[in-house]
């Protein structure tokens, strides 16, 4: 395929692709493949098929399922034959052709795994010869599941599936990922990087880049005084470790004191349909059918415009959360932030200075937490203003893919430095 004469060409492998979204991963790597295009390189997604995607002519469709199944695929909509399991977490054969052909056809400078979770490990057999390096960008586990130990994912229950599970973990999944070729590895927090470090991964080709935010974006909105109902805001995908049933049960408790306000709490985001279910049977129950709003996904313009109208910002997560973009996103905005201390958020954030950081799972720590700030304007007022300068300051995503492409040319002079050295001998 034919390209402008000095262009870098980056091929990415991504497992979803917007408008296909389930979480943070995919947005992060339309936000990153936009910006690496504004600046002139010439950047080709390779992903799965979808409906959506249909006619973007840097966009390849060849892993082997469908993205309009995404949440019978990644959301647990229906229960995966041990043949699907299979090809999405150990090896797919169609996808393995696929890539390899395309890559042949591209000839890229550099190729990019964004996350290959429900892929399987075989795009990334199918760049292990390429004549390039080749880079995994890890937000989460996914390249654990995929090269390690697909039972992480799988969770065998029976004693047959458990020994189903470890034969193919030690008589095809490792042998197979001894294959895979990695010359670099970006991750987006330091507790993420302990599990590849701790898991074999070599040191000296991984770096921790924070994340960044997109600034012109979550822009502070005026200051305010408390809402009449205060509004809560939650923003994630609706699955038990983002924890909005822990925000829900914050909400309970905090309109059970009779010496606070109202409260009302804005939930934006989607998520499988009988995780929802459960979060209004969780409502109803409750009582606060009046108090909760569901917005689902809202473009970012609506979104910024809620932060903006909201008093204070909830992160409950409760699972090994990576690196928490949303509640930085909200220090952009000007709000305060209440969020858990789970896996490498706290690694964003100074206690008492720019959030309140408090233990995951623990519905009465965030309802003391955001009752604090209702009580305290001073505080609430010292959050927003130190929220607001690190964000400008420290969280910008221009200087994160600067410091992206920095990594990317020293891993590709590393790697010419190595092939030049083996070609000599």
């Amino acid at each position: 395929m034919e390209r402008e004469e000095g262009t870098m060409r980056i091929v990415r492998l991504v497992n979803l692709y917007p408008p296909y979204i389930v979480g943070g991963n995919e947005m992060l790597t339309r936000d990153i493949v936009e910006a690496l295009r504004q600046r002139g390189y010439d950047v080709h997604v390779l992903t799965a098929r979808g409906r959506e995607l249909e006619g973007i002519p840097f966009i390849h469709q060849v892993f082997n399922y469908s993205l309009d199944e995404k949440e019978a695929i990644f959301q647990g909509g229906k229960r995966l034959s041990l043949p699907a399991l299979f090809r999405h977490h150990v090896f797919d054969r169609v996808s393995y052709r696929n890539v390899r052909r395309v890559v042949q056809e591209l000839q890229p400078d550099l190729i990019v795994a964004d996350n290959l979770y429900m892929a399987s490990a075989a795009p990334l057999l199918a760049v292990r010869d390429a004549p390039c390096p080749v880079i995994a960008q890890v937000a989460d586990k996914w390249l654990l599941f995929n090269l390690v130990d697909w039972g992480l994912v799988v969770k065998p229950q029976t004693a047959v599936q458990k020994w189903l599970v470890d034969a193919v973990r030690v008589l095809i999944q490792r042998p197979l990922a001894r294959r895979v070729r990695l010359d670099g590895i970006v991750t987006v927090s330091e507790f993420i990087r302990g599990f590849y470090l701790r898991a074999g991964f070599p040191p000296e080709i991984m770096e921790t880049m924070y994340l960044g935010i997109h600034n012109e974006i979550f822009r502070p909105g005026p200051p305010h005084p408390l809402n009449d109902p205060v509004r809560l805001v939650f923003v994630g995908s609706l699955w038990e470790g983002k924890g909005p049933q822990v925000a829900i049960r914050a909400l309970q408790i905090l309109s059970q004191k009779p010496d606070l306000p109202r409260f009302h709490l804005d939930i934006f985001g989607d998520g499988a349909l009988v995780f929802k279910r459960m979060l209004r049977r969780l409502i109803r129950e409750m009582g606060l059918e009046d108090q909760v709003t569901f917005h689902g996904f809202v473009p970012w313009e609506q979104l910024v415009q809620a932060m903006h109208q909201s008093d204070v910002f909830v992160f409950a997560s409760i699972w090994d959360e990576p690196f928490a973009i949303t509640p930085l996103q909200a220090l952009g905005c000007g709000l305060p932030v209440v969020a858990t201390r789970a896996g490498g958020t706290p690694e964003g954030f100074t206690d008492g200075e720019t959030a309140l950081l408090i233990p995951p799972n623990d519905p009465q720590a965030m309802a003391d937490a955001i009752a604090r700030l209702v009580r305290d304007e001073e505080l609430r007022l010292r959050l927003r203003e130190n929220g607001i300068r690190e964000a400008q300051e420290r969280w910008s995503f221009d200087a994160y893919v600067d410091r992206l492409l920095d990594f990317y040319q020293r891993v590709i002079e590393r790697w010419r430095r190595q092939r030049k050295g083996t070609e000599a001998t």
